[in-house]
């Protein structure tokens, strides 16, 4: 008798470790799993408010098909009409979506969400829009950076004393007259807070590119600027899907042209 209590201990000892393991096993990818959803639904919420405004803007489904990269213009419908969603998209598709509507696909990776995304501490640098690369090499050149955020209309950058400097790539650091430090959520996922922005004064308009723009009494702002032309208005777009905490602005066209300094031309992460 003692001898078959011992057997029934031991087969519970050993079920027991068993579920241990398999916690073990799935636990992490479980995990692993939640944080990718995440991602993909913080992906989904950008890329469907970019198509929006640009269905707003009047694109047809096609121009905004061939932009975003789908088959073809009917799930570009789906998506305006609520019946289809991206959020399941294989990882390569969302990426491709992303990166083709001008966002920073590793912005929406939190440290170690996926591995080998987003866990690197080298810094990166992309044009708007472009797959980033890190910051090396052996003749990178000296960037200073400056933070001008509520100095008001009429201070110029030759009166600030420059928060700190980054090094960059000498093809960015020709095509930028300056850089600016990110404050705010405004503009994520696709510009970071505290990321690092290079701006070119004086680049002709294009609409629904990145600008820089000098907002009286807040400084100078990074914003996605379109035009309404039966409104004969710019209008000023935050990329952070929370429009009521991030609303966009209108400005008239005469006054946009006086307040829009220069396009932003580079992002850099992880300095």
């Amino acid at each position: 008798m003692p001898t078959m209590f011992t057997n029934v201990d031991n087969k519970s000892n050993q079920k027991e470790h068993y579920v241990s393991c398999c916690e073990r096993m799935v636990t992490p990818m479980l995990n692993s799993m939640e944080k990718w959803q995440n991602v993909a639904e913080k992906a989904w919420a950008a890329i469907l408010s970019r198509v929006e405004a640009m269905k707003a803007e009047g694109m047809t489904l096609q121009q905004i098909s061939d932009i975003v990269g789908t088959k073809n213009r009917t799930v570009i419908g789906e998506w305006l009409n609520g019946n289809r969603k991206a959020v399941n998209a294989t990882f390569s598709d969302m990426m491709k979506y992303l990166e083709n509507l001008g966002f920073l696909p590793a912005a929406f990776f939190q440290k170690s969400a996926i591995p080998g995304v987003g866990d690197s501490n080298t810094p990166s640098i992309c044009k708007p829009g472009h797959p980033p690369i890190p910051v090396s090499g052996d003749d990178l050149k000296t960037i200073n950076v400056y933070d001008v955020a509520g100095a008001g209309p009429g201070v110029a950058l030759s009166e600030v004393e420059p928060l700190f400097s980054v090094t960059a790539p000498p093809s960015y650091f020709r095509m930028s007259d300056y850089a600016l430090k990110v404050s705010g959520h405004s503009m994520e996922p696709l510009i970071p807070h505290g990321a690092v922005v290079g701006v070119r004064l004086g680049a002709e308009f294009m609409a629904n590119e990145l600008f820089a723009a000098r907002i009286p009494y807040e400084g100078l702002v990074i914003k996605r600027v379109g035009v309404d032309f039966a409104r004969k208005e710019f209008v000023f777009k935050s990329q952070n899907p929370d429009k009521e905490s991030y609303p966009d602005f209108r400005v008239g066209i005469n006054e946009g042209e006086e307040i829009i300094v220069g396009r932003v031309v580079w992002v850099m992460v992880g300095y």
